[in-house]
């Protein structure tokens, strides 16, 4: 019998990426996937589609089987919205998600064997004072009410662990990019560079380009999480990143380089909601056997060819999915 993956805002970039990513590498066999998302998934299909938010938690309750995964990867702002709009924050991500915890502790709900939450490696940490890379026990301090309520619900789903309501399992990712991101979501520098040289138009950068981060190609988080999910590695949390930080100086001389393209640049001011350095220590999940397989240059190089294709096909890589 296949493992039941029910995928809440599965039809974003980690979502569809995930499909694509079973598909691909043969796994269909293990894994049926469900999807709970407003938005029919555009590239990759699931076992089935439900027209659902995560607010909708009746919904939900009547999908889930014993024994499913559910993973939680809704959220719907980025750092730089939350920095003005602190009551959108709670209301459309802290209260589902509390809604959702609370549906799982109830008798009418089955047992599923856990949630997984996809949290934020890139800002949860906020500034790196001693350690670097950041590893998962490092003191957490967000700096914006977005990474805050990821902190919030880290805490609520531990919390309700220690309880006894849930099995969880908190993954911190870095900076994924990959080919669809910049279609199925607003995160991700790497699509917005590519998205510039492809159009013309100038890039913003927020300061002098010497902030650094984690990026890992999508398909090596991808594989991460797998890797948790087969090893049942419930109740603890995992950063997922390369484990090597990049300015964006040098990130935009990579996709130069892949692109045969010079990026026009438009500098403002760094915002306050802008971390000077982020990369993860990754050395709890290579523990278990895992490694990034894609090298920088080379996921780049991978995404620079899909928007090409794009480019080629007509299609309209500007187009973001909000």
């Amino acid at each position: 019998m296949r493992q039941r993956l029910v995928l809440i805002g599965g039809s974003g970039f980690i979502g569809q990426s995930l499909l694509r990513f079973l598909k691909q590498g043969g796994f269909w066999k293990k894994f049926q996937t469900i999807i709970f998302d407003p938005r029919a998934p555009e590239f990759f299909k699931p076992d089935q589609y439900i027209k659902a938010g995560i607010e909708e938690t009746e919904k939900i309750r009547r999908i889930l089987k014993k024994g499913d995964i559910l993973i939680h990867l809704v959220h719907t702002t980025i750092p730089a919205d939350s920095a003005e709009t602190p009551e959108r924050e709670f209301k459309e991500n802290l209260e589902p998600s509390i809604k959702l915890i609370e549906m799982l502790r109830e008798k009418s709900c089955p047992r599923i064997a856990g949630l997984v939450y996809f949290s934020s490696g890139g800002t949860i940490y906020g500034e790196a004072k001693k350690q670097k890379p950041i590893p998962e026990d490092a003191e957490r301090m967000p700096g914006s009410f977005y990474a805050l309520v990821k902190l919030i619900i880290e805490d609520l789903l531990m919390m309700a662990g220690r309880l006894g309501w849930l099995n969880y399992l908190i993954i911190r990712p870095g900076n994924p990019f990959g080919p669809y991101q910049e279609l199925l979501n607003r995160h991700g520098v790497v699509g917005k560079i590519f998205q510039a040289m492809i159009a013309g138009e100038k890039f913003v950068i927020y300061g002098k380009g010497e902030t650094i981060r984690d990026y890992i190609y999508i398909d090596d988080l991808i594989q991460g999480l797998l890797v948790l999910i087969e090893k049942q590695k419930w109740n603890q949390v995992f950063n997922i990143g390369s484990g090597k930080g990049t300015s964006l100086k040098d990130l935009i001389s990579l996709c130069e380089k892949v692109s045969g393209k010079k990026l026009q640049k438009k500098f403002q001011p760094i915002r306050k909601t802008d971390l000077k350095y982020n990369a993860l220590d990754c050395a709890r999940l290579k523990a278990l056997g895992w490694k990034p397989k894609i090298q920088l240059e080379q996921g780049l190089s991978e995404t620079w060819r899909y928007f090409l294709d794009c480019a080629q096909a007509g299609a309209p890589a500007e187009r973001t999915r909000k």
